[in-house]
């Protein structure tokens, strides 16, 4: 699969907190925040999502060249996918999600080019 590990997240329940903590504590620098969703930037290729939701759960992601060619090869190997191929232009990506066997998130982004 032609991907590069693009980052990870967290839930949290207190959104204000946790980007706090981040930012302030381990120096990650926040590229978008608001009350449900925010990212943060580790280094060059890797950033932090956080998630407000009062569920358990973390997951991570990988940034990929083709999201539908990578799909058909999940779809090829018997996974399910629950978010197929999903246009986000606000947040300058396609998105196709899956859960492992215990419900954690793994994302598949295609960033949107101008």
């Amino acid at each position: 699969m032609a991907k590069k590990f693009g980052g990870f997240c967290l839930h949290v329940k207190d959104m204000g907190k946790a980007v706090s903590f981040y930012k302030n504590k381990l120096g990650y620098k926040v590229q978008y925040q608001d009350p449900i969703w925010s990212e943060l930037t580790i280094d060059k290729n890797t950033s932090l999502a956080l998630y407000k939701t009062a569920k358990p759960g973390a997951g991570f992601g990988y940034i990929v060249d083709d999201c539908e060619k990578e799909t058909k090869k999940l779809e090829a190997q018997g996974i399910k996918i629950f978010t197929r191929c999903d246009k986000r232009p606000k947040d300058k990506i396609i998105l196709t999600q899956i859960k492992d066997t215990d419900g954690n998130i793994i994302w598949f982004a295609q960033k949107i080019k101008k």
